[in-house]
C-alpha cells in the first residue's frame, strides 16, 4: 500500500467520526486501522497491507425511521483513494447475507464519478438525499438462491480475465513466449503469467475486457492461441500479495509478474476451487 494512500484512508474516517453521523460507523479492521493511524507521510512509499480497511455504517441510527434494516458495508481498496474508489454494498441489519442490489447499484452508479478522491462524504450525501426512496424498488430482489450467492463471493473481488494456452514455456530458446512478454510489456497489460502445462495469463485491472481480447489477438499472430478470454472474480488483497497490482508491476518495469502454482494459489486468496477455475480444471 502507497503510504499516501493509507494516510488519507485514516483521514477520511477519523473525518467521518468527527461529523454529525459519526456514532454510526463501525471499524470492522480494528487493528489495521490501528496499525495505519501510526503511519507518519514521511515513511517508506510502501507498506505491506494484507487486508482492506472495512467499516459499517448504522443507518438506522441516522434514519430510524426510513432506514430501519439498512447496514451500509464499506471497503478501502488498497489503491484508494489515488486510483480507486471505495466499495459500499446495501445490506440487510437483520440478515447482512441479504443485499439490497437496486441501492448498491445506485451507490455504484453515482460514484464513478469519484474515482482518486475520498468517497465516504459524498455517499452520506447522496444518502440524506435519498433515505426516503432508496429501498423503494428493492424489497422484493433478495431471494435466497445462486444470484445472492455470487454477489456474496464477489465481495471483495475485482473483474480479471483468463487466457489459457495448451503450454507456456520459459527460457530464451522459446521466441513465441517471449513476444508475448514483451507484447504485453509494449500494450501495459496488467497481470501475470504461469507457465507450464498449462500456461496462463491472468489480466488484473485497471485492464480490461477489451485488452484481454486485443492482447489473445495479438497472442494468436505470434503463434500462440489461447481457448478465449474467461472472466473471472479474484481477491483484490490476493492480487496485490502476489505481486500483480500496479505498483509491483511499475517496480518491474511494467513486465507481467512470473507465476509459480504456488504464487496463482496467492492470487486466489488460498481459495482451492478458484485455483481450478483460474486453471481450467
Amino acid at each position: 500500500m502507497d503510504v499516501s494512500n493509507a494516510v488519507r484512508q485514516v483521514e477520511e474516517i477519523l473525518n467521518f467520526k468527527d461529523q454529525w453521523y459519526g456514532d454510526a460507523i463501525e471499524v470492522k479492521t480494528p487493528a489495521l486501522f490501528q496499525r495505519l493511524q501510526k503511519v507518519r507521510s514521511s515513511a517508506k512509499n510502501q507498506l505491506e497491507v494484507k487486508k482492506c480497511l472495512a467499516f459499517d455504517v448504522k443507518c438506522a441510527i441516522l434514519y430510524p425511521d426510513e432506514l430501519p434494516n439498512l447496514l451500509l458495508a464499506f471497503e478501502f481498496p488498497i489503491d484508494y483513494p489515488s486510483e480507486n474508489r471505495c466499495r459500499v454494498r446495501a445490506l440487510y441489519v437483520s440478515d447482512p447475507q441479504l443485499e439490497y442490489k437496486s441501492c448498491t447499484a445506485a451507490i455504484e452508479r453515482y460514484l464513478d464519478a469519484f474515482y482518486g478522491c475520498e468517497c465516504v462524504e459524498s455517499v452520506m450525501d447522496w444518502l440524506s438525499k435519498n433515505n426516503d426512496s432508496c429501498l423503494n424498488e428493492t424489497e422484493s430482489e433478495n431471494d435466497i438462491g445462486a444470484e445472492i450467492s455470487t454477489d456474496n463471493d464477489r465481495y471483495g473481488k475485482v473483474q480479471c480475465y483468463i487466457l489459457r494456452y495448451n503450454h507456456l514455456l520459459s527460457g530464451p530458446e522459446h521466441k513465441k513466449e517471449k513476444c508475448m512478454l514483451s507484447a504485453a510489456k509494449k500494450s501495459k497489460l496488467q497481470g501475470g503469467l504461469l507457465w507450464g502445462t498449462p500456461g496462463v495469463v491472468v489480466i488484473v485491472p485497471p485492464s480490461t475486457q477489451d485488452d484481454s481480447k486485443e492482447y489473445a489477438l495479438e497472442c494468436r499472430i505470434l503463434g500462440k492461441r489461447p481457448d478465449g478470454v474467461d472472466e473471472i472474480w479474484l481477491p483484490l488483497a490476493g492480487i496485490e500479495e502476489a505481486g500483480l497490482g500496479g505498483l509491483a508491476q511499475q517496480k518491474r518495469g511494467g513486465k507481467m509478474q512470473e507465476l509459480d502454482t504456488a504464487a496463482l494459489r496467492t492470487t486466489c486468496g488460498e481459495d482451492e476451487d478458484l485455483l481450478r477455475a483460474v486453471l481450467g480444471l
